[in-house]
């Protein structure tokens, strides 16, 4: 894994606990909300660097306008409501804060060096939330109170920190997991405290995690693996074998099945026993992957610049959205 800036990014589903669902809208397309929001990242690399994040209406097939944020945009999260959107910026050390109605920066804050990941947490100033923010070459996490904006202490994580999820472990406690990809481990933090534990082991080169209610899945790209992580205790448990280089995870809100992408292929997991389903083809090298609202459709991102969309209970790939440059990093929510 190079420790550099790289265009091959992921979606980190790191809010399930945190932020309410959008409620599906009675009227859908296909499956999909009229509501129903993608935003992107596309053009994070050296090679191609991009300043914006691209907003696509999915239920009508609409790409908007971008929306100028910083240079290289890398990952994306909501802020607790649902409304507003929070961007990293590797290219400028940067979170960033847009408003979802007037796609407006509303807010930003320097974090650590070559941020790659971003999660929030519960707490901050008037309960509106602390987002973590993953610093790949600084090896560290810089909590940001969404409250004041203040960007706070860096914590210190293990090699390369690539993505973040956080668990609710019981009422009022939180545990941020971040996947070390140069160490192939997962650093827990505790929300209350920020301060990280012991390193967890898992495969090699882990590049994206997702919570879930009593579990953490951990895909390792080094070694085509899943690992499961108990919240509570910190401990690796099963290991399963991957038909794909894992590069984006996501989970069905129920929190039963988890739908990871990576190479051309998207899998479905059942969380518990960690068995697989058969593997969808796609017609491009998937990037990241988000459900719709109302979890009947999942959205990937495709490293030749286009959106596609996959019909969980059928498999059938839908016609791709072209958006140019290299997309990676996608939510769904709000426009």
């Amino acid at each position: 894994m190079s420790a550099g800036v790289r265009w091959r990014r992921l979606v980190v589903p790191a809010l399930v606990a945190i932020v309410p669902a959008l409620a599906a809208c009675a009227q859908s397309v296909g499956g999909t909300s009229s509501h129903d929001v993608a935003w992107v990242t596309t053009g994070a690399s050296v090679t191609l660097p991009g300043t914006g994040v691209t907003p696509v209406n999915l239920a009508r097939g609409h790409v908007k306008a971008k929306v100028t944020v910083g240079s290289l945009p890398s990952a994306l999260a909501y802020a607790p409501g649902g409304r507003d959107l929070l961007v990293v910026t590797q290219g400028d050390d940067q979170l960033h804060e847009v408003d979802t109605t007037s796609h407006q920066v509303v807010h930003h804050v320097g974090v650590g060096v070559e941020p790659d990941a971003v999660a929030v947490a519960p707490g901050g100033s008037g309960g509106k939330g602390v987002a973590l923010v993953a610093n790949l070459d600084s090896n560290t996490v810089t909590p940001v109170d969404l409250g004041t904006w203040h960007a706070g202490t860096p914590i210190p994580v293990g090699a390369e920190p690539v993505a973040i999820a956080v668990a609710v472990t019981a009422p009022g406690a939180a545990t941020a997991f971040v996947a070390d990809a140069g160490a192939d481990t997962v650093t827990p933090i505790d929300v209350a405290t920020l301060q990280p534990g012991a390193a967890i082991p898992v495969g090699a080169a882990p590049e994206t995690i997702a919570a879930v209610p009593g579990e953490v899945l951990v895909g390792n790209f080094g070694n085509r693996t899943l690992t499961a992580i108990n919240p509570g205790t910190r401990q690796a448990g099963g290991t399963i074998a991957l038909p794909l280089n894992p590069t984006g995870i996501t989970v069905n809100a129920a929190g039963t099945t988890a739908y990871v992408c990576g190479g051309a292929a998207v899998v479905a997991v059942a969380v518990v026993g960690l068995t697989l389903g058969p593997p969808v083809a796609l017609p491009d090298v998937a990037q990241g992957i988000a459900l719709s609202a109302d979890g009947t459709t999942a959205w990937v991102t495709q490293q030749a610049g286009t959106l596609i969309s996959v019909s969980l209970a059928t498999g059938k790939v839908g016609p791709p959205l072209h958006l140019g440059g290299h997309p990676s990093a996608i939510v769904i929510g709000a426009g």
